[in-house]
């Protein structure tokens, strides 16, 4: 029992390094997006093609983010929070075309909000040692 006790605060702190390494990776991420979608509006069309990819490389990471929070005990508002992100990022399919298509850019901000409030909550998670 002893050896469980000391390895928890361990894989803790992995876990939360982790949570606060990938929600800024999340967030980097969606600044590249959007990067992307204002570079095809306003110059390179052939940026929509990387706009349309660039998602599948990073959309998941959110699913990441809500198992290492139950893993690493943090918070509600942060582990439901990833997955909240999750979800938004499965509506934007729906309001990528249409008349939903008005929507797109303002989940868009939603999701940078989103991101940006799990780095801020998780940044103390890197300074503890």
């Amino acid at each position: 029992m002893v050896e469980g006790n000391q390895t928890e605060p361990s894989r803790l702190r992995i876990c939360r390094m982790a949570f606060s390494l990938l929600a800024l990776a999340l967030f980097i991420c969606i600044v590249a997006q959007v990067y992307l979608a204002g570079m095809a509006l306003f110059g390179n069309s052939e940026a929509w093609k990387w706009h349309r990819t660039f998602v599948h490389m990073f959309e998941y990471i959110s699913v990441i983010l809500f198992f290492l929070g139950i893993f690493g005990k943090l918070s509600w508002r942060m582990i439901w929070g990833s997955l909240g992100l999750f979800l938004l990022f499965n509506i934007q399919y729906y309001t990528a075309h249409g008349i939903a298509g008005a929507l797109h850019p303002v989940l868009a901000l939603v999701l940078f909000w989103g991101a940006l409030a799990l780095v801020r909550s998780s940044y103390p998670f890197l300074k503890r040692r």
